[in-house]
């Protein structure tokens, strides 16, 4: 099918910046106009960029040909995620309940689902070409994860849209990172430099399972940025209100479904010997700090200075009279005439 570069209709541009007083009302109508264009953003480059197929698009026979390399630890922490990755239908289903009067929020999420729901399938490919994992052995496992229900309700701060697209910004920011440490691990197992080589380089794939995690890794930090820029539009218009959404889920964050996958006790273990993200100290500097600074905060400090001055401006402020320094304080320019 050709691809036309059209002109877009104007009301699919960005919002002009509404001049006068901001009620409610026109903050939720300019809202709702940032978050359809963050949507048809994000859409583009998912058809564009991530129509991989992980059965297509993975070197399996090079999977099969390092395999043994792979220590056990990696194997299990590999098999832990595809248990983690398997609850996307539970999360996909009871956000598109809590999106259903949210037309592009809704049809973002089903996307969303769509391309996450790629890489439980990858992970068990991983272990299947690897010879980690037999047919029936996966089987047995994902079974074992359908008798768990991961629900919303598992995690603070969760019980409004604002709040489950605050928690994946922060979520898929710490599943990259994980995914970069496996690949990191995988390589050195398969005796390959943490760089790239000349040779994947010039064949534009990384050897074997490397490829897999750095392809999903591509995933999760693409969809980190498209629930960052969620976040970034309800902060220019409800500052008071994401600030508070903000502070229920950094203070409950942990990652879906540790606790309920079948081998979770191996899971963790493997990863507390890895030395992965799942250290709170880590979890800060890896995760937590970076999220901040890319909503314009320098650090803690400053995060709750903004939530503690956001609850006094005034609610007829927009974007175009009120901005948010590094360290917290909101500078309020207020027009001649009032407004």
């Amino acid at each position: 099918m050709p691809y036309y570069d059209n002109e877009l209709p104007i009301e699919y541009h960005l919002p002009e910046v509404v001049k006068g007083p901001w009620t409610r009302e026109a903050k939720q109508r300019a809202l709702e106009r940032d978050l359809l264009q963050v949507y048809m953003e994000y859409f583009e480059k998912a058809i564009k960029f991530r129509g991989w197929l992980p059965w297509r698009n993975f070197p399996i026979k090079e999977m099969q040909e390092y395999g043994q390399c792979l220590s056990e630890e990696t194997v299990d922490i590999i098999e832990g995620f595809l248990g983690v990755e398997e609850y996307v239908g539970d999360y996909v289903e009871e956000s598109l309940e809590m999106l259903r009067d949210h037309r592009s929020r809704r049809n973002m999420q089903l996307q969303w689902g769509a391309e996450e729901a790629k890489h439980g399938q990858a992970w068990e490919i991983v272990l299947k070409h690897s010879g980690q994992r037999t047919d029936e052995e996966l089987e047995t496992y994902l079974n074992k994860v359908r008798d768990y229900h991961w629900t919303l309700k598992d995690h603070p701060g969760m019980d409004t849209p604002l709040g489950v697209s605050a928690y994946a910004m922060v979520q898929e920011r710490a599943t990259f990172y994980n995914y970069q440490e496996v690949r990191l691990r995988i390589r050195q197992e398969y005796g390959l430099p943490e760089q790239v080589t000349p040779e994947e380089k010039q064949r534009g794939y990384e050897v074997g399972a490397s490829e897999a995690f750095k392809v999903v890794g591509s995933d999760e930090v693409a969809h980190h940025g498209v629930f960052l820029k969620i976040v970034q539009a309800h902060l220019r218009y409800f500052p008071s209100m994401t600030f508070d959404v903000l502070t229920k889920v950094f203070e409950g964050f942990k990652m879906p479904s540790f606790h309920a996958i079948p081998n979770r006790r191996k899971f963790l273990r493997s990863m507390l010997r890895a030395d992965f993200y799942i250290k709170p100290e880590q979890h800060e500097i890896k995760i937590h700090n970076p999220i901040l600074k890319a909503l314009g905060l320098e650090n803690n400090d400053a995060f709750e200075q903004a939530v503690l001055l956001a609850r006094k401006l005034p609610d007829n402020l927009g974007p175009d009279t009120v901005s948010l320094s590094r360290t917290g304080e909101w500078v309020v320019a207020y027009s001649p005439n009032g407004a």
